[in-house]
């Protein structure tokens, strides 16, 4: 497959985790949580929030693969050496973060499983709820600095 796909296909994987995630914190959250009381209006983020994990995990494998492919066809370790691959680095590095904060948010904290949120009572699942969405807030900015650090790449080369 030739690189430029590749890296097409990397780009539509950022696009799309980037764009679900100022979609989520910009403009479905503040418009329905205000509504928070009905229940109905939290079905619907709990809804569009499960729909969008699994594009979350989509892109993010997507993500890992055609970066990994690129930087293996970039040829040798020569541009690690250089002020170019300091800032490769730290890119690889604030994507671990993310990728651990999406773990986190995922698989620990859990916002919207719907068997956690029946057993706990309203103001634990509320304080879930908030620690969730800093969380979110989180990976959406560090993923914004990412694609800062990526362009910045881009004219390095």
């Amino acid at each position: 497959m030739p690189l430029y796909l590749i890296i097409w296909i990397h780009l539509v994987a950022a696009i799309t985790l980037i764009g679900g995630l100022i979609y989520l914190h910009l403009v479905l959250r503040p418009v329905l949580l205000p509504h928070d009381s009905e229940k109905e209006s939290y079905e619907i983020l709990r809804k569009t929030a499960q729909r969008f994990r699994t594009v979350t995990w989509m892109s993010l494998i997507t993500l890992i693969l055609t970066g990994a492919f690129t930087m293996l066809s970039e040829g040798g370790s020569a541009r690690i050496e250089t002020m170019w691959g300091v800032v490769l680095m730290l890119k690889l590095f604030l994507f671990a973060v993310a990728f651990a904060l999406v773990l986190i948010h995922d698989f620990v904290i859990d916002p919207f499983a719907a068997s956690t949120q029946s057993s706990m009572n309203a103001q634990t699942a509320t304080n879930n709820q908030r620690r969730a969405a800093l969380v979110q807030q989180t990976i959406l900015v560090l993923t914004l600095i990412i694609l800062l650090v990526a362009t910045y790449l881009t004219t390095m080369s």
